[in-house]
C-alpha cells in the first residue's frame, strides 16, 4: 500500500552507464550498465538483495575508450561476455515479473532528466524499438530535493554532481565506487529512503513530450558553436535531435501513465516521427552529426 507522500508501492531506483569518448560529445552513447535497486514504500526498506544489475555489450562501439574504462570502472573483457541491449532488457522485464513489480504501481526514480529522456530515448532508438511506457515518466529525485529547499539554498549547495549535493546537504555515505550503476542505484536509494522520512511527497515529476513552444524558435548555433566539445551546449543540440523533450509535472494521476501530456497519444505514436526537426541545425553542419545520423534521426 502506498504511503501518504508517495502514490506507489515501489520506487525503482535507476541508473545507466554508457560509452563515451571523454572529449567529444557527438557521439552514438550506449548503454554498457543496467542498475536498478528497489525500494519498499511501504515497508521503508531498500531491496538491495534483489537488486537487477546486468552489463550490456555495445554494437556501435564494441571497444571501450580509455576515458570510458577509466571513469566507469567497466572492463573491456566484462562486455564482451555481456549480452545486447535488447536481451538485457528482456531479462529486466522478467525480473519485474518475477518480483511482482506491476506497471503503474511502481515508478523509476533517476537523480537527474538524463537516464530516461537522453539515454533511455537514445538507446531504444539505436536498436529500433519503442520507447516503453514505463520509461515515459519518472521521479527527477533531485527536482524533489530542490522544491524541498528554502529559497537561496540551491546555490549554497556543495558538490559537482547532482549526487554530491544530495548526499552532502542529507548526510549521506555514498556506496561504493561512484560511476558504478548499481553503486550510484545504492546511494540514490539513501537519498530517496531519506526524502520520504522528511515527509517530503515524492511522485512522478517529469515525462517525455513530442512537442514543446520553445523549440519552434530558430537555433542561435554560433551560441553553441563549441557543441561537440562542451557537454552543457551538446545537451542544447540533443534537445533538438531527440524526438521527446522534457514536460515538467506538477500533479501527476495514473490516466497520464505512458501518454504524452501534448498529443495524448501512446507510445506507438508520440515519438515515432519527430515533430519538430531542427532542420536549421542540420542544414549548419560542416560535418555529420555522428550523434543523430548513427541513430537515423536525419
Amino acid at each position: 500500500m502506498p504511503s501518504q507522500n508517495c502514490p506507489f508501492d515501489h520506487l525503482l531506483i535507476l541508473d545507466f552507464e554508457t560509452t563515451s569518448d571523454g572529449k567529444i560529445h557527438d557521439y552514438p552513447f550506449e548503454v554498457i550498465q543496467f542498475s536498478v535497486v528497489p525500494y519498499d514504500v511501504k515497508a521503508k526498506t531498500i531491496l538491495e538483495g534483489i537488486a537487477f544489475n546486468k552489463f550490456v555489450r555495445p554494437v556501435v562501439n564494441p571497444v571501450l575508450s580509455k576515458h570510458c574504462a577509466e571513469f566507469t570502472g567497466i572492463k573491456q573483457e566484462y562486455l564482451n561476455a555481456a549480452d545486447t541491449f535488447l536481451v538485457v532488457y528482456k531479462q529486466f522485464l522478467e525480473w519485474l515479473q518475477k518480483n511482482g513489480f506491476q506497471e503503474r504501481k511502481f515508478a523509476i526514480v533517476s537523480d537527474s532528466r538524463q537516464d530516461m529522456w537522453r539515454i533511455a530515448q537514445y538507446q531504444f532508438r539505436l536498436v529500433q524499438e519503442t520507447m516503453p511506457s514505463m520509461f515515459r515518466q519518472w521521479i527527477n529525485i533531485k527536482r524533489t530535493f530542490d522544491d524541498g529547499l528554502e529559497d537561496g539554498q540551491k546555490n549554497t549547495l556543495v558538490g559537482t554532481s547532482n549526487m554530491e549535493k544530495m548526499t552532502n546537504y542529507l548526510g549521506i555515505e555514498s556506496s561504493g565506487k561512484a560511476h558504478d550503476a548499481l553503486s550510484d542505484c545504492l546511494t540514490l536509494a539513501a537519498i530517496t529512503q531519506k526524502i520520504l522520512e522528511m515527509g517530503c511527497p515524492v511522485t512522478i515529476n517529469e515525462m517525455v513530450c513530442c512537442s514543446a513552444i520553445w523549440r519552434k524558435q530558430p537555433m542561435n548555433m554560433r551560441q553553441y558553436a563549441n557543441w561537440r566539445t562542451d557537454f552543457q551546449s551538446a545537451t542544447k543540440i540533443y534537445e533538438r535531435v531527440l524526438p521527446l523533450t522534457i514536460k515538467v509535472i506538477r500533479s501527476y494521476t495514473d490516466s497520464m501513465y505512458g501518454v504524452c501530456p501534448y498529443c495524448k497519444k501512446p507510445p506507438t505514436v508520440c515519438g515515432a516521427v519527430h515533430k519538430q526537426p531542427p532542420r536549421e541545425f542540420y542544414a549548419s553542419l560542416t560535418e555529420p552529426c555522428v550523434f543523430a545520423k548513427s541513430a537515423g534521426y536525419y
